[in-house]
């Protein structure tokens, strides 16, 4: 992946539709691209902050 699609990355934001976000942001978490898409879509939470904070509270925080 060319370092220049991760600095056209909104850093608060997470698009899903993105197939390098997708690896980006499943990389930062520790999840597998399908599971990670998978909690977005399922949480509806499309800001990072927002993402590692819900993962700290469903998980203890070490999850994010």
């Amino acid at each position: 992946m060319e370092e220049s699609q991760f600095r056209s990355l909104d850093i608060d934001r997470i698009n899903i539709s993105e197939y390098y976000e997708v690896e980006y942001w499943s990389r930062q978490f520790g999840l597998q691209p399908l599971v990670f898409k998978e909690l977005v879509t399922k949480t509806g939470i499309t800001s990072a902050k927002e993402l590692k904070k819900y993962l700290a509270k469903q998980y203890g925080e070490n999850a994010a």
